[in-house]
């Protein structure tokens, strides 16, 4: 009888890598650096991708209710985007009134203005006296520092309008999403089997929730940011307090530094229109309903519609902050949103496959009983 051949101590075992599995290899690995480098040449359109996504999902429970009344998919988008639409008009119209009636009164009062200004008068006079203002303005324009700063401020413009370009655009992409997103998904969830099918639809539903809980959320929010502002301006008598609500109610949907911009806004009106006493007052209970807003109304808000823990919540949101900036606050919720929906799915994948290999383990068990 042959016996094995003897290997000594010191002697491995040796593993064969085939010419096939290094060409595999090294395929998927070139693959995955075009990949990232693709990824990275086109991050902008791919950011914008994500965030029109977003909308589209925001969206979609208005469009799932005009679909519910009777209206075809694609007549149900365009109403929900004439109402954003209308809504933004109104806006607009509400807060470029009160805007060009303020303008055309403070060109026609700024020969006054600066004549109390240049004497110490007035609700800005503690500028002449205390920093000698009128003085510094001269100086500059004599030495032509004015004109040399206009090349920033055209910088400032030029940005601002490629930033409207880019919302635009996001805007347009949420519609086409809207309208071919669900065909998409479906056909390509078509191509799993019939259970990882089923799974994955759930999934995309979960997370249409969430994105659309956030948002809900979200707008709730601002309406109320809004609303305080209007009432703390009507209480003290700061002029046109409906346009000044909505205005801290727009800026109040951007992350991190929309609530601050809503703020000075409301303060540089109340200050120029009824001076130190009413601003102070108008300031001070917005910063209140900010603190209010970021350690108790989010995380109360956010945790009955994007079903996420206060913890988690503050994690994602100091996490986007540091990984994308406004942007990156902007997505962290409804990202974490999503995750909470995929784990929670995955997890109860795994549990049924336990479940079922345990029963299969037994069934030998049972069958040698029997």
């Amino acid at each position: 009888m042959p016996t094995a051949p003897s290997r000594t101590p010191d002697e491995s075992p040796r593993v064969a890598i085939s010419t096939r599995s290094i060409v595999v290899f090294v395929a998927v690995l070139v693959g995955a650096l075009l990949a990232l480098v693709v990824a990275w040449a086109a991050r902008t359109v791919l950011v914008e991708l994500v965030m029109a996504i977003v909308l589209a999902m925001a969206a979609e429970p208005f469009v799932q209710a005009f679909e519910r009344r009777g209206l075809s998919r694609g007549a149900a988008i365009g109403v929900t985007v004439a109402g954003f639409a209308l809504a933004l008009v109104l806006f607009l119209y509400l807060l470029f009134d009160p805007l060009v009636h303020e303008t055309t009164r403070l060109v026609h009062d700024s020969p006054r203005l600066l004549d109390k200004l240049s004497h110490g008068r007035g609700h800005f006079g503690f500028l002449e006296e205390k920093f000698s203002i009128v003085e510094r303005v001269q100086s500059a324009v004599q030495s032509g520092k004015i004109a040399a700063a206009a090349g920033p401020a055209w910088g400032v413009v030029s940005s601002a309008v490629h930033t409207g370009g880019e919302i635009l655009f996001v805007l347009f992409l949420a519609v086409f999403v809207q309208l071919d997103g669900r065909r998409w998904f479906t056909a390509m969830s078509g191509l799993l089997p019939g259970e990882a099918e089923t799974r994955v639809q759930r999934t995309g539903e979960g997370i249409a929730r969430v994105v659309g809980g956030y948002v809900t959320g979200n707008l709730l929010i601002s309406v109320i940011a809004g609303t305080v502002a209007a009432v703390t301006c009507w209480a003290v008598g700061v002029p046109y307090p409906v346009a000044l609500g909505m205005l801290v109610a727009i800026t109040d949907l951007v992350p991190l530094v929309g609530a601050t911009i809503g703020t000075v806004g409301v303060a540089a009106v109340a200050l120029a229109t009824e001076g130190i006493a009413a601003t102070a007052v108008v300031v001070a209970v917005l910063v209140v309903y900010q603190q209010v807003e970021n350690h108790v109304l989010q995380q109360l808000v956010y945790h009955r519609t994007v079903k996420l823990s206060p913890l988690a919540i503050a994690v994602s949101v100091a996490a986007g902050a540091e990984l994308g900036g406004v942007v990156g606050v902007l997505l962290a919720i409804p990202f974490a949103g999503a995750l909470n929906v995929v784990s929670t799915e995955l997890l109860a994948w795994r549990r049924e496959r336990g479940v079922a290999g345990s029963d299969v383990a037994a069934s030998p068990e049972r069958v040698e009983a029997s």
